[in-house]
């Protein structure tokens, strides 16, 4: 975390300040963080940016409250970690994955500034997930906006969320979201649409979150 300019924002969620580290002006730092692996792959540092998607889903988690309390939640890209901080305080068992080490350094700096001192914290790639067993939640903000992503995010709900499981996914109302929820579909999923408005820097913007369930 040394590496990187920081600031320290703080975001209402019901009734509580959770208190985020994260990286100042991360646009300036776009050019320095991007690189293509072996294959011409390019890997951008969206890590860095705290999304409107990640506050609308924090949100969501908090107005289940006891319906999670004592559950296994895996979230995905887990970015800054704020969905995730608002679900321990809820009761559930945690497990933070990201693909970028150092998302996962703020993630684990932020719950434990916030009061979280137990949880697990996994450096995972989503197309060769590492568990050896299913959670009872999965879920994940703005993952969703390209499409290769979809087939592997896809496969992980299949392999990893219970039979009676529940995944949820916020992303900013794009348009190619359809596409992924047409493969929701075509693998027995079901799903249920919601959306939300968030002010983030003066701005408003909506946000959709969708629950998602197997048939």
């Amino acid at each position: 975390m040394n590496e990187y300019p920081i600031t320290h924002t703080t975001i209402e969620i019901g009734n509580s300040q959770i208190k985020l580290t994260i990286v100042d002006d991360p646009d300036h730092l776009l050019d320095k963080l991007s690189r293509e692996d072996c294959d011409g792959k390019l890997y951008l540092p969206y890590w860095t940016y705290l999304w409107e998607s990640a506050i609308g889903l924090a949100w969501h988690v908090f107005a289940l409250g006891d319906m999670i309390s004592g559950q296994h939640i895996l979230e995905i890209g887990c970015g800054y970690g704020l969905a995730g901080i608002v679900a321990c305080k809820e009761g559930a068992n945690v497990v933070f994955s990201d693909f970028e080490y150092d998302a996962l350094l703020f993630a684990q700096h932020n719950a434990q500034q916030n009061g979280i001192s137990s949880a697990d914290y996994v450096q995972m790639d989503w197309n060769a997930p590492c568990f050896q067993y299913q959670f009872d939640v999965i879920f994940a903000s703005d993952v969703i906006y390209e499409e290769q992503t979809w087939r592997p995010i896809v496969d992980l709900l299949k392999n990893y969320l219970k039979l009676d499981g529940t995944a949820i996914f916020s992303e900013p109302n794009r348009k190619n979201a359809g596409g992924f929820f047409k493969e929701i579909r075509k693998n027995g999923f079901t799903f249920e649409k919601s959306t939300c408005f968030v002010t983030l820097g003066n701005k408003e913007k909506q946000v959709n979150l969708y629950t998602i369930q197997r048939n």
